[in-house]
């Protein structure tokens, strides 16, 4: 992880700004900052990005490498989930246990009946309705997993 030299420790050409508040602004177009190796923000306080409330307003991150967070100086290793392809991979993993559970429903007795050989037995249906109930509240709980705000490619 490159880490810039402090203003006291570095050799070379700099311009320091030193004030109890600086403003920038633009009026009537854009504020530009470039950098060859890192352009670093530091606060002893919060750190606040806003955009107007309008439709087409957006946040916009891009790089090859996106960290959100810092564990004792390490980049993060846990990888964000894409929402829709989770929701589809989940709910495809739900339809194959539904599925799994319409075949042991016909084709296994769980509750023997009172006379005569084992048989597919319509009270296996009561057997896995427990199972049925909590499948479809999983189903409901999906869409929930899923940022309102934050968007991946």
């Amino acid at each position: 992880m490159f880490v810039p030299d402090k203003p006291d420790v570095y050799q070379g050409k700099q311009v320091i700004i030193n004030s109890d508040r600086l403003l920038f602004n633009a009026k009537t177009d854009s504020i530009l900052l470039f950098s060859d190796k890192i352009i670093g923000f530091s606060t002893n306080g919060s750190f606040h990005f806003d955009t107007g409330n309008l439709d087409g307003n957006k946040f916009v991150v891009n790089a090859p490498d996106i960290y959100l967070g810092l564990d004792l100086d390490k980049y993060p290793t846990e990888p964000a989930l894409l929402g829709d392809k989770t929701e589809d991979y989940l709910n495809d993993l739900l339809d194959m246990v539904n599925d799994l559970i319409n075949v042991l429903v016909g084709q296994y007795t769980l509750v023997a009946p009172p006379i005569g050989p084992c048989a597919p037995f319509p009270g296996n249906e009561g057997s896995f309705g427990t199972v049925r109930t909590q499948i479809m509240d999983l189903r409901k709980k999906i869409k929930e997993i899923k940022s309102k705000r934050i968007k991946l490619v």
